[in-house]
């Protein structure tokens, strides 16, 4: 199995369509990307990779919560191919806000295009950077792939911080 499949299936055997909420998991995908900024604000590479993974994974979450194709999502992006980190940065900021505001809706069309554009600038960021998202995504998922926890209140919550 590749990594998308490996991640759609670690979110479907921790059941998160019954324990995730779409409004907690897309202030996880804030949360991410907060890191995502502190890490390239550093310069710390590993955190930024990381992350860059960590947002990725989370997105999956997200289109299976919203009953999407999570592979037509990651297909159907593309990147922009500019050094100026800055500018994907400010989209991706954008396109978290919008998905956001737009979740509570009953059409789904602009949540989709937020999580399909949002894989693209973290492609993009990744690109700019020097870094291969693939192997970014892959790294995310191996550090997750053996958690366990639970969901409470829909937000996932690691075994080892349940006290």
């Amino acid at each position: 199995m590749n990594t998308l499949e490996n991640v759609k299936r670690w979110f479907i055997d921790r059941d998160l369509e019954n324990g995730g909420r779409l409004d907690k998991q897309s202030l996880k995908l804030s949360e991410e990307f907060g890191e995502l900024c502190a890490g390239y604000l550093k310069k710390n590479e590993k955190l930024t990779k990381d992350s860059i993974g960590d947002c990725a994974v989370v997105i999956v979450g997200l289109a299976l919560l919203i009953k999407e194709d999570v592979q037509e999502i990651f297909e159907e992006v593309s990147f922009i191919e500019n050094k100026d980190v800055m500018l994907p940065f400010k989209w991706l900021s954008a396109n978290i806000s919008n998905f956001q505001l737009n979740k509570d809706l009953t059409n789904k069309k602009m949540c989709r295009y937020n999580l399909t554009h949002s894989i693209g600038y973290l492609k993009s960021i990744s690109n700019a950077l020097g870094h291969n998202f693939d192997e970014c995504f892959e790294m995310a998922y191996q550090e997750i792939k053996d958690r366990k926890g639970r969901w409470i209140d829909g937000t996932f919550v690691k075994e080892e911080d349940l006290g």
